[in-house]
């Protein structure tokens, strides 16, 4: 039973938060809802974020979910933890999606970050700037498309000089231009 005037997915996305609320857990909201907060309105179903916690902090967070209801298996949030830094917690149709940080631009986006009422709960997210990023850095389609969005709304205040400036740190840290080679494609997009 979801509480009066809030549907399912507004229920799962203010308990996802009261949960890392109640983890402890410091984190950035940056998927589908930070796009839809700072880019271009779009659907989503899930909850995506990037909790800047620990190893033991992550670990305990599987236990917790677990308690808390969500579909977890421990065996397999561990073993996604060690291979992808990244976990997942589902509920019914809706999940929650943990990336661990890792890189010290997460920490900068977390500094800089706004803090803004989603679902009934205080929670931070990127600046415009801070989410292109994550954006780009993903590199998946439907991640380009968000970045396109967040460029060409956000494009007469956007400091581009920023960006460019993390994205060339971290593409001489990986030894791997694909990442700037995104980024000149969608300011080329957006420009439009």
């Amino acid at each position: 039973m979801t509480p009066a005037g809030r549907g399912p997915f507004d229920a799962f996305c203010g308990d996802a938060f009261a949960f890392l609320d109640g983890a402890g857990v410091r984190y950035l909201v940056i998927g589908g809802l930070a796009v839809i907060a700072v880019g271009e309105p779009r659907t989503t179903g899930d909850v995506d974020v990037v909790g800047y916690l620990g190893e033991a902090q992550a670990q305990a967070l599987i236990e917790r979910a677990k308690a808390a209801g969500f579909d977890t298996d421990p065996e397999i949030e561990l073993e996604r933890l060690k291979t992808t830094g990244t976990l997942r917690f589902r509920r019914g149709h809706f999940q929650l999606d943990i990336i661990v940080a890792s890189l010290p631009f997460e920490e900068q986006a977390y500094a800089r970050a706004v803090s803004t009422t989603l679902f009934g709960r205080s929670v931070l997210l990127p600046t415009p700037e801070d989410l292109l990023l994550f954006k780009v850095l993903a590199g998946r389609d439907k991640d380009l498309v968000d970045a396109v969005g967040i460029a060409k709304r956000h494009k007469d205040h956007l400091d581009w000089k920023y960006v460019e400036a993390i994205v060339r740190e971290l593409c001489d840290l990986a030894e791997d231009l694909s990442a700037y080679r995104r980024l000149e494609q969608v300011k080329g997009k957006s420009s439009n």
